[in-house]
């Protein structure tokens, strides 16, 4: 009798334990969303398709591995979380791409220093464009336009210092104040721009300012090998026009807005481009984190906005 009884108990415990395998079997179906095996969520960040394949020499290789930021922010309209973030949730940057095309926000390793190491933390690019060519006013294709993950002080990665376009606050002359951030050829000596003396243009592509009270002058990066991006080609790869400061304007080139208060507030607001406004000689246009949009201001306002180096790079040089 004693024998039997135990035998019915472990019958019973054994048909216990598998009921409950059921139901977390059931569970973890539905939380995972998935049928059949389970199966673990593929991490986005990892580019395995970009792994293992030789450089060749060239100054940029696609990125292995994207970079993230946890979103810090919570304000419904404005920011990471206006964009659709929940606050703690991390932010994933730029695209692993596809084989044998460039397309905006691609992320690319490139060895501007020259070490032979292609540094995913300090040496981070995104393809925006093809080259503009501020002088004919058109984009050249044989030449690629790559922005840097962060901005800069004094040539290094800096995401919370700030400096004017140009303390005058005439914007006519170009970034004359803060470009002197840009890396030189010391620090960045694998690359070289394309022109060095470049025609300033507005957002509508003329070589005025004030409403024409002023003419645009050249600027000469003296001393660097990168520059600032212009709006053209802003407006090329993220299908935006520039003046029309709508909120979140720029989510299809969320990569623009890396290590800016897009993420957390303590960071710096954006970063100056090239471009000056057409009716107003003291305003130059910035992206901004907060709106996710391209604004202009102040060109000696010398808080928030910092400068973000973009290279320029014949495709050839790519391996992509």
């Amino acid at each position: 009798m004693r024998n039997k009884r135990v035998n019915k108990i472990m019958i019973i415990v054994v048909l216990f334990l598998f009921m409950l395998m059921g139901i977390g079997y059931s569970y973890l179906s539905k939380t995972l969303g998935v049928s059949g095996n389970v199966t673990v969520k593929p991490d986005l960040t990892i580019c395995k398709e970009n792994r293992g394949i030789s450089t060749d020499g060239k100054l940029c290789k696609r990125a292995e591995k994207l970079h993230t930021e946890v979103c810090n922010q919570s304000d419904n309209s404005l920011y990471c979380s206006g964009a659709g973030h929940k606050k703690g949730e991390n932010i994933v940057y730029g695209s692993c791409g596809t084989s044998g095309e460039l397309k905006s926000g691609d992320a690319f390793d490139c060895d501007v220093d020259g070490d032979g190491v292609y540094n995913s933390a300090t040496e981070r690019f995104y393809y925006v464009s093809d080259y503009y060519d501020t002088t004919s006013k058109s984009f050249n294709d044989d030449y690629a336009t790559l922005i840097y993950y962060n901005n800069v002080k004094v040539g290094e990665p800096n995401n919370k210092a700030t400096f004017a376009y140009d303390a005058s606050n005439e914007n006519w002359h170009g970034p004359r104040t803060g470009y002197v951030e840009l890396p030189s050829a010391s620090q960045w000596s694998k690359v070289t721009l394309l022109q060095d003396t470049r025609q300033l243009l507005n957002e509508k592509g003329e070589a005025t300012t004030g409403n024409g009270s002023h003419t645009l002058e050249t600027f000469t990066y003296t001393d660097k090998v990168a520059r600032l991006l212009t709006v053209q080609e802003l407006e090329n790869a993220c299908g935006i026009t520039v003046g029309s400061y709508k909120t979140g304007e720029l989510d299809t080139c969320e990569y623009l807005l890396e290590n800016t208060y897009y993420s957390k507030g303590d960071l710096v607001a954006g970063w100056w481009t090239e471009s000056a406004r057409s009716s107003n000689s003291l305003y130059g246009w910035y992206v901004d984190g907060r709106y996710r949009n391209v604004y202009d201001y102040y060109a000696n306002y010398s808080s928030y906005y910092g400068f973000r180096p973009t290279i320029d790079v014949p495709k050839t040089n790519i391996l992509y």
